[in-house]
C-alpha cells in the first residue's frame, strides 16, 4: 500500500516548497537592476535552473515594460517562453493600430486565433499588407483569396502579386499581370507573368518595353521569357551584355 504522509508533515513540505519559491523570487528582483544594466543579450544564465532562468527572465521583462523598452521585453518574454505575455503586448498593439508589430507578438505566440483575428481587422480597414502576413502565418487560403482580389480591385497589383505567389494561383497572377499592362505599370507585369510562367505574355510585355525603347527593360523580360532571338538581336545591334 502507499505510504500516506503525515499531515503535520505535508503542511510542513509546502511550507518548505513556497519558502523556496519566495527565496528564488526575491533572488530575481535583486537581479534585475544588474540585469537592466548589463542588457540580457550580454549576461549567461545558464548556471541558474529553467525555472531560475525564466523568473529572471519575466522579472527583467516586467521592468522593459514599465520603461517602455516593449522590443527588448518582447525578447526576454520570448526567451522565457511566456505566451501569455507575449498576447498581451500584442494585444496593447492592436489596440494601438500597430497591427505589424501585433502580429508579430501573436506569430511568437503561436495564437492562430488572434492572427485571425487582426488579419480580419486589417483587411476591414484596407491594411492589405498586415492582412496578407497574418492570414499567411495561419495558412488561411480562402482569406488570402479574399484579400488577393480586394488588392486588385482597389489596384494594389503588389500586394495581389504577393498573394497569388504564395497561393500559387497562375490563372490570378496572369489576371494582375494583364491588368498591369493596362495601367502601364510593366514591371510588376512582367514579374507577375514570370511568377505565371506565362512566357507569351511574358514576350508581349518586352515588346511593349521595345516599342517604348526601353531597350534594357526589354532585354531583361526577353532573357526571362528565353527569347534567343530577340537577345541576339538586342545584343548584335544594341551592344546588350
Amino acid at each position: 500500500m502507499e505510504e500516506q504522509l503525515d499531515p503535520q508533515i505535508r503542511e510542513r513540505v509546502s511550507e518548505l516548497v513556497n519558502e523556496y519559491s519566495n527565496e528564488h523570487d526575491d533572488t530575481a528582483k535583486r537581479m534585475v537592476p544588474i540585469l537592466l544594466k548589463k542588457g540580457l543579450d550580454s549576461v549567461s544564465l545558464n548556471m541558474f535552473p529553467e525555472h531560475m532562468q525564466s523568473s529572471l527572465l519575466n522579472a527583467v521583462a516586467e521592468e522593459l515594460v514599465k520603461k517602455g523598452r516593449t522590443q527588448e521585453a518582447i525578447e526576454a518574454f520570448l526567451r522565457a517562453k511566456n505566451k501569455p505575455k507575449l498576447i498581451e503586448i500584442g494585444d496593447n498593439y492592436k489596440n494601438m493600430n500597430m497591427f505589424s508589430q501585433a502580429i508579430e507578438c501573436y506569430k511568437e505566440a503561436e495564437a492562430k486565433s488572434k492572427l485571425l483575428a487582426v488579419g480580419e481587422t486589417c483587411l476591414r480597414d484596407g491594411q492589405m499588407t498586415d492582412a496578407i502576413k497574418a492570414f499567411q502565418l495561419v495558412e488561411d487560403t480562402q482569406k488570402l483569396l479574399l484579400v488577393g482580389d480586394e488588392c486588385l480591385k482597389r489596384e494594389k497589383f503588389e500586394s495581389a502579386i504577393e498573394v497569388f505567389k504564395f497561393l500559387r494561383n497562375n490563372e490570378k497572377l496572369s489576371l494582375v499581370g494583364s491588368l498591369c499592362v493596362k495601367h502601364d505599370q510593366l514591371i510588376l507585369a512582367a514579374k507577375a507573368f514570370e511568377l505565371a510562367g506565362s512566357l507569351e505574355n511574358l514576350n508581349k510585355v518586352g515588346d511593349i518595353f521595345l516599342q517604348k525603347e526601353q531597350l534594357n527593360n526589354a532585354y531583361e523580360v526577353y532573357k526571362i521569357a528565353g527569347n534567343q532571338i530577340m537577345i541576339q538581336f538586342l545584343r548584335e545591334n544594341f551592344q546588350m551584355i
